[in-house]
């Protein structure tokens, strides 16, 4: 399903809604990678606005990896554990001041409803 999903986004479509549509990609929506719209129910759409990545990301996903160097010649980092994205949601939440949090709402209402350009 997520090949198909990556085709989609790369394909220029809509895709969602859903509600972590809003949550998961704020920092790919402020560099300008997906333009994310609200939709019903307190949900989201997103599309893929540079297509480039979208591609990288499908390459990754079904080859396992994205590079041409040799894996064993780049840096290695070791991973105890994974944290699904609500969990690290939750850890960035916390560690973000109430004028942060505020501050980031506002931009990204204002650029999904127009009133900032």
């Amino acid at each position: 399903m997520i090949e198909r999903l990556m085709r989609r986004l790369i394909a220029g479509d809509w895709v969602g809604p859903a509600t972590a549509i809003g949550q998961d990609y704020k920092v790919l929506e402020m560099k300008g990678v997906i333009q994310v719209r609200p939709a019903s129910g307190g949900m989201f759409d997103m599309k893929l606005l540079k297509a480039d990545i979208g591609r990288l990301a499908l390459e990754v996903v079904t080859e396992g990896e994205a590079t041409t160097q040799p894996l064993g010649e780049l840096p290695a980092v070791s991973a105890s554990s994974y944290g699904g994205p609500e969990e690290n949601r939750v850890v960035v939440r916390r560690n973000q001041g109430p004028a942060a949090q505020l501050g980031v709402a506002q931009l990204l209402e204002a650029l999904r409803t127009g009133e900032l350009r």
